[in-house]
């Protein structure tokens, strides 16, 4: 029986706000927990703000290692974090996405905007065209990804996307399951 694989870091895109259900807050706090309880080092954007600075601070008060990846005088008002293990600053949003692939072994979407959606759609078009491989979950406890996931779909019907579900990005409903999920997925 193979080994089921070793992931060390995991790099969480998800919204600088909170957004307007309550559930996304309490899904970022057990996120954040369960990660640092598995021993896995969040790589996030690098900010105090919305569910990005709840993943962290929830992580933080588990004992867990976080990673902040913060593009330095991107932003009107500075929202560093200021209590990460490490925060490296870049001086772009694109570099910001670079290092964050660079520094995950796969990575989780939490609902967010359209910082959110940049980050994981160039994850997954790095990936198909082979530049690394890390693998994605969306995690979503209802049907914030639903759209996304109808669009992803229809675009691999319509011959436009190499079929990638299960491969290159999944879904799952809790922060248990997203983990479990991103193993099984490091195997294929």
């Amino acid at each position: 029986m193979p080994a089921t694989p070793t992931i060390n870091s995991i790099a969480i895109f998800c919204g600088s706000s909170f957004g307007n259900d309550p559930k996304f807050v309490h899904l970022a706090e057990d996120l954040g927990r369960h990660l640092a309880e598995s021993n896995v080092r969040i790589v996030f954007g690098g900010s105090d703000s919305g569910l990005m600075g709840t993943v962290a601070d929830a992580a933080i008060t588990a004992g867990g290692n976080v990673m902040g990846i913060y593009p330095e005088k991107v932003f009107a008002k500075d929202v560093k974090h200021p209590a990460v293990t490490d925060l490296i600053l870049v001086s772009s949003m694109h570099e910001r996405k670079v290092e964050m692939f660079r520094s995950a072994d796969a990575a989780i979407a939490l609902p967010g905007g359209l910082g959110t959606l940049d980050e994981l759609v160039e994850l997954l078009l790095w990936t198909q065209l082979g530049i690394h491989n890390v693998p994605l979950v969306l995690l979503d406890t209802g049907t914030f990804w639903g759209q996304l996931v109808d669009l992803l779909e229809n675009l691999s019907q319509q011959g436009f996307l190499k079929p990638a579900r299960g491969i290159i990005w999944d879904i799952a409903e809790d922060p248990e399951q997203a983990l479990t999920t991103l193993k099984q997925m490091s195997v294929s």
